[in-house]
């Protein structure tokens, strides 16, 4: 194989090669951080932190629900 042939295939190579990073390996490892982020977000929400978390809302919500059934009950 001569030095022009050698450079070539590499340059060849690396070319694939970079394509390949390009088109497969990178969206997947864009895809992953995105995944990681949405999944800590939700955890975060599962969890009781004052007041602005889904789960603070949920827990309001059923509070709310138990007064108005005392209530309804107690007329009865």
């Amino acid at each position: 194989m001569t030095f022009a042939q050698w450079i070539i295939t590499t340059g060849a190579t690396v070319g694939a090669l970079g394509i390949i990073f390009r088109t497969l390996v990178l969206p997947v490892f864009k895809w992953a951080r995105r995944l990681e982020k949405t999944m800590t977000f939700v955890e975060q929400q599962m969890l009781p932190n004052g007041g602005s978390s889904l789960r603070d809302s949920v827990n309001r919500i059923e509070t709310r629900l138990t007064v108005v059934e005392e209530h309804l009950t107690i007329r009865r």
